[in-house]
């Protein structure tokens, strides 16, 4: 029977309700933080704020509300039992934990992570343990580990603008070994939206199945063609950067999601908002938060003359599909 695997348990995809396909409710610390200090999520009364925004909006759309998958992986700030909270605290908010890795640049001293120092089939078991035990409540890092009741129901992984290193390279293999271990999908972190055609080629040849795979942040390069070659291997496209005005205006992205229906790749489209910021949440004072894909681009698509039924499955459908497990887990 297929299944999703949220953080309170294993449900049936069609519970999953408006599917938020990248997103960040909980970050704790770690390289980002130090990078930008606008990135710290740590406040769980927050993140109940912004789910309950989010679960609120996804009512209209669906009975069930809606599911925010928290993208924050491996020694990047997880903290699963904050996110458990606010999975537990929100009505209508179910939330999906992800496993995998980022791109390098986040991990500041890579010459000694262990990364470097680790097997590809020592870290690939670390993976599948998030998966298949429960994410280590330190996460990973380190040196003990602790594994909690919350299991991740998404691998991630995440490559350098313009290139992949061999960090990045050997995280990918890692996540392309646990991924058809678990059936556990794959959602990707792109630099601004580029390396998205290599990251599904390199995936696909490592073996992981086109339909386990999602490429995201990939709006940001808003030329269709591209796009649409990603689209021909026969992964997911996973557009966010909701009301990004400094990078481009939305309406890149409506003309990419019309685009794509008028070609054929409607069952491929996942929506999200990657709210990663503290400016980028209205619990934190921002206009715009979370709620982004049901409160505004779902309206706004139906107002543009969009086929109802291509905003659902934009909406709910196409995630209730990917993020469902493939095979025995």
């Amino acid at each position: 029977m297929a299944f999703a695997r949220t953080i309170l348990g294993d449900v049936d995809p069609d519970s999953l309700g408006v599917v938020d396909a990248h997103d960040h409710l909980i970050r704790v610390g770690a390289g980002e933080v130090y990078i930008d200090r606008d990135h710290q999520l740590d406040s769980v009364e927050k993140a109940v704020e912004e789910g309950g925004y989010f679960a609120q909006a996804s009512k209209q759309w669906s009975a069930n509300g809606g599911t925010i998958v928290d993208m924050c992986p491996i020694n990047c700030g997880r903290n699963p039992d904050k996110l458990a909270e606010v999975a537990r605290t929100v009505e209508g908010l179910q939330v999906i934990a992800a496993t995998g890795f980022h791109r390098e640049h986040v991990y500041l001293e890579t010459q000694s992570h262990w990364i470097n120092r680790y097997s590809l089939d020592a870290i690939a078991e670390l993976v599948i343990a998030d998966v298949r035990e429960g994410i280590d409540r330190n996460d990973y890092s380190g040196p003990i580990v602790e594994r909690t009741p919350y299991k991740a129901g998404i691998i991630k992984i995440g490559t350098a603008y313009g290139a992949i290193t061999p960090f990045e390279h050997k995280c990918m293999e890692a996540a392309a070994i646990a991924s058809i271990e678990t059936g556990c999908p794959i959602n990707t972190h792109t630099t601004f939206g580029t390396c998205g055609l290599e990251q599904a080629q390199t995936l696909i040849e490592l073996g992981v199945p086109a339909d386990r795979i999602a490429i995201g942040h990939i709006q940001r390069n808003a030329d269709t063609y591209y796009l649409e070659q990603i689209l021909d291997l026969g992964v997911y496209l996973e557009i966010d950067g909701t009301n990004r005005i400094k990078y481009q205006p939305d309406s890149n992205r409506m003309a990419e999601l019309a685009a794509f229906k008028k070609d054929g790749f409607e069952d491929r489209i996942l929506l999200g908002t990657d709210s990663g910021k503290r400016s980028y949440q209205k619990a934190y004072g921002s206009v715009s938060g979370i709620d982004y894909n049901p409160a505004v681009d779902g309206p706004r698509m139906i107002d543009e003359g969009f086929d109802p039924d291509y905003v659902n499955k934009l909406l709910i459908g196409n995630a209730r599909t990917f993020f469902a497990f493939r095979g025995e887990d």
